[in-house]
């Protein structure tokens, strides 16, 4: 992977990914086709409905926004997750301005920050994303991190927190907060499925009702099961 640069005032940050992968516009993702059944939980295919198949499940490239100024360590960052076989694209800022405007044109999978920069901190930035986009898995990144520093950013809202002197759980940190962030999204959908299946009953249409309603509800129960078994109680 090519070096990237962090995004200074006034330029446009850099993007870099792997080997190959296709270019996409910054933090679009496909929409579903009018009808389009809704995706399975990860790492599950869908419920085919009666007479159809379930769609395969499709590759994901995850978005994720670096917020570093030294351009070492956001090499550094990215090397590992592509030793780590991630399938990914970057964009790196180091302002304010400039992660502002990225959490919004390149609408990232996760956050990567540094927790000291100059004029800026990730404390700062996280209590930016916790207001924009609080779904957001947010990763604190640093050099120099007490525990009571990170034990209150965990408190606001960070996802992990990685010392830049022992960086090897970086990779599974971030595999493991994206999976997070799709099964929350997932059960979510859902319950939204489920709500809207209950309007149907509502509105007497029963079979159809029906039939949505259990269907949504199993998938729901496994989504939930899935979720229980990925993150045990202490």
């Amino acid at each position: 992977m090519s070096s990237t640069s962090g995004a200074r005032e006034g330029s446009e940050p850099e993007t870099a990914g792997r080997p190959g992968q296709a270019a996409t516009a910054p933090g679009e993702k496909a929409d579903a086709a009018p009808g389009e059944k809704a995706d399975a939980a990860p790492g599950e295919k869908a419920d085919a409905a009666p007479g159809e198949e379930a769609d395969a499940a499709r590759p994901t490239t995850a978005r994720i926004l670096i917020l570093e100024d030294d351009p070492w360590d956001a090499e550094l960052a990215q090397r590992l997750l592509t030793g780590a076989g991630l399938d990914f694209t970057t964009v790196v800022v180091d302002t304010r301005t400039s992660f502002i405007e990225q959490l919004a044109a390149f609408r990232p999978d996760i956050i990567l920050s540094d927790f000291h920069l100059p004029g800026f901190s990730g404390e700062m930035a996280l209590r930016i994303a916790q207001e924009q986009c609080p779904h957001i898995p947010f990763i604190i990144w640093s050099g120099v991190l007490g525990d009571e520093a990170a034990v209150g950013l965990i408190k606001q809202g960070a996802t992990d927190y990685i010392l830049k002197d022992r960086p090897a759980r970086l990779a599974s940190a971030i595999q493991r907060a994206l999976a997070e962030a799709e099964q929350r999204a997932y059960l979510a959908q859902l319950e939204d499925q489920l709500f809207a299946a209950q309007r149907l009953a509502s509105r007497g249409q029963l079979a159809a009702a029906e039939e949505a309603v259990s269907r949504t509800r199993q998938r729901l129960a496994a989504a939930r099961r899935q979720a229980a078994a990925a993150d045990p109680p202490p």
